[in-house]
């Protein structure tokens, strides 16, 4: 059986929620931008960083609860 380390799995689920969060973010910054303009380059950075802020927190708990459920195990040999 195969043991992921849980910072690990907290920092993998970090990484992809994040990179998720923030491709969402910047969807929606285009979506509900009210014209397309240099603003809309500022609005897609701020939703990036607060997509991707949201996204970490959001997988580094997702990756604990696995960590957690999974369980490590240490043999006594």
């Amino acid at each position: 059986m195969i043991v992921i380390d849980p910072s690990d799995a907290v920092t993998g689920m970090g990484f992809v929620f994040g990179v998720v969060g923030a491709l969402v973010g910047i969807a929606a910054a285009v979506y509900l931008a009210p014209s397309f303009s240099l603003a809309l380059a500022g609005y897609c950075i701020v939703a990036a960083f607060a997509g991707g802020s949201a996204g970490i927190v959001t997988g580094g708990l997702v990756g604990a609860i696995f960590a957690v459920v999974r369980g490590v195990t240490v043999r006594a040999d």
